[in-house]
């Protein structure tokens, strides 16, 4: 078994210890609703955070928060993912999907209400300065897992959305080699815009200063 796949797997199953005995001691609801529709409903939003995660990675403009998630993917998720095998992604989705899931929407929401445990998923997710708009942008994400496991009655759709979610994106992120036009484009927004094309826009500039100060 991989390094990543232990450490997910202990770090996923403690949470889900955690929110397990959370509920049972507080007296909590733990529900996970109709089988069939909370694997369709699941497999639905789970499409739907992958159309709105792609979007943000790929076709929003560059602004201060998206070049910074799009940094983060660059420097760390896409080498940190880079040679998992399927047995990983699997491991890894499933234990995420169902550890947070139970202690965010189940035992946190349960307790506190769905913005508090949506602020408290986003600030899980921040390890640094560098990944603050990751964070902000999975308390959003967490706003929507939240919402459908009111709607649904239970938590079996936020599971599902999330596993799926979190396989499809890490299966992303294993075939993506960095090396279209795209992930160049993605480059050049991480680090502000500067390349070849700024300093050749830099050389005309200076050229056509330098020819407006000739005597």
């Amino acid at each position: 078994m991989s390094r990543l796949l232990t450490v997910s797997l202990i770090g996923e199953g403690l949470l889900a210890a955690v929110a397990l005995v959370w509920i049972r001691w507080r007296g909590l609801s733990l529900e996970f609703g109709p089988v069939g529709r909370g694997l369709a409903v699941g497999v639905l939003a789970a499409v739907v955070l992958g159309v709105l995660n792609y979007g943000m990675l790929r076709l929003a403009p560059p602004v201060g928060p998206v070049r910074q998630i799009r940094t983060l993917y660059r420097e760390t998720l896409r080498p940190l993912f880079a040679q998992v095998s399927m047995v990983e992604i699997l491991g890894v989705s499933l234990a995420a999907g169902i550890g947070e899931e139970l202690l965010f929407r189940g035992a946190v929401q349960g307790e506190w209400g769905l913005l508090v445990a949506s602020l408290l998923f986003g600030l899980a997710h921040i390890g640094g300065p560098t990944s603050l708009a990751f964070g902000l942008w999975a308390g959003v994400m967490g706003l929507g897992l939240g919402a459908l496991a009111m709607v649904t009655g239970g938590l079996l759709v936020p599971i599902v959305a999330h596993a799926v979610y979190d396989a499809a994106a890490i299966g992303y992120i294993r075939r993506d080699t960095g090396e279209d036009e795209d992930d160049k484009r993605l480059e050049m927004d991480g680090r502000g815009g500067d390349g070849p094309g700024d300093e050749r826009g830099a050389g005309r500039g200076a050229a056509a200063a330098a020819v407006d100060r000739r005597p």
